[in-house]
């Protein structure tokens, strides 16, 4: 409870203070662009936010039903409660243990629900991956970097993150005793550190999850399909949460920025968001997502566009999450007054 205070007020500061340095300069026109925005088209740019967590829930649903029949509508539930743990976590650190801790409550064994959160979270990370290649290969033909030399040093350190990230999954998940021997000597090592135990981690628990993680990669390599098919969902996932901003600068009429320019700039802004300690990456997103589209828009028209993409990407779905939640514990409440 005190770590969600912490951050919900880190968060809160953060936002603040985002606000503060966006509206600053031209307030007066930034409102004005707001008010200009048509809101058809942003209606349209949240029901492809909605449509994206479909194919995310899609992803996940594939591999809970390995081990236990789950309706995509619950999954669907459980994808949006994740979006509103991880937004008030750093390093959206907070979704996946809450919810393992309510598939346990939908009676799916806690070591089946770790396994396909692990191999749901291997196929983000491969799509993830995959299209950060993809978008640095069609940088190249819109010439679509950014000046900020420091900023496109993050995009490749971003890269580089993710790629060890996932080379780190696979080597523990996939080369049997010798990657989970070297992962425990690692975390041997890591907890001779006085830092990493007043963090509150347990050494053990993160043995635990190390053998639940090996005994998932034994069964990653028996079942490859499910593998593949998680990563295409969580690929049109991304392409279409990618999209967003392009139907956001179109509701100000905006005709700068095109289909593929918005995916590729996106990419890059969540390649360096990644790696940002502040729930929600506050901060860097927004000064990231303003340098790459600054590219193609300027002044209030940019802010603005900033401000409106944050709001749908980031703010609607923790709204949607709380609420799915709250509509989660109060059908938990009526299933336990049925009297059998």
């Amino acid at each position: 409870m005190k770590n969600k205070k912490i951050n919900i007020t880190i968060l809160f500061i953060t936002m603040v203070l985002v606000l503060y340095f966006a509206l600053k300069d031209d307030f007066n026109g930034i409102i004005n662009q707001l008010k200009s925005a048509n809101v058809f088209l942003l209606i349209i740019a949240i029901l492809l936010l909605l449509l994206s967590l479909v194919f995310k829930s899609a992803s996940l649903n594939v591999f809970l039903n390995k081990y236990k029949k789950y309706s995509i509508k619950k999954t669907y539930a459980l994808t949006l409660i994740g979006q509103f743990l991880n937004g008030i976590t750093p390093f959206q650190s907070g979704g996946q243990p809450f919810q393992i801790y309510l598939l346990k409550k939908d009676k799916v064994r806690i070591s089946d629900s770790t396994n396909a959160m692990i191999k749901d979270f291997i196929a983000y990370q491969s799509a993830l991956i995959l299209v950060g290649v993809l978008a640095l290969l069609l940088n190249v033909k819109l010439d679509g970097f950014s000046k900020n030399v420091y900023l496109n040093g993050l995009i490749f350190l971003g890269f580089i993150i993710n790629v060890i990230v996932m080379a780190i999954l696979l080597l523990i998940a996939l080369a049997k005793k010798t990657g989970f021997k070297l992962a425990n000597k690692f975390v041997n090592f890591i907890f001779k550190f006085k830092l990493i135990r007043k963090l509150g981690l347990k050494e053990e628990k993160v043995k635990q999850s190390l053998r639940h993680f090996y005994e998932t990669g034994t069964d990653i390599k028996n079942d490859k399909a499910s593998v593949f098919k998680g990563i295409f969902y969580n690929v049109i996932h991304l392409l279409i949460l990618y999209s967003i901003p392009f139907v956001v600068f179109k509701s100000f009429g905006a005709t700068s920025v095109s289909l593929l320019a918005s995916i590729v700039s996106v990419a890059f802004v969540m390649l360096i968001g990644n790696f940002i300690p502040i729930p929600g990456a506050t901060g860097g997103i927004e000064y990231s997502f303003l340098q790459f589209f600054g590219i193609y828009s300027s002044g209030a028209q940019l802010t603005g566009a900033m401000l409106i993409w944050r709001l749908i990407t980031y703010f609607i779905p923790m709204i949607f999450g709380f609420v799915a939640l709250l509509l989660k514990k109060e059908v938990k409440k009526d299933e336990d007054r049925v009297i059998y």
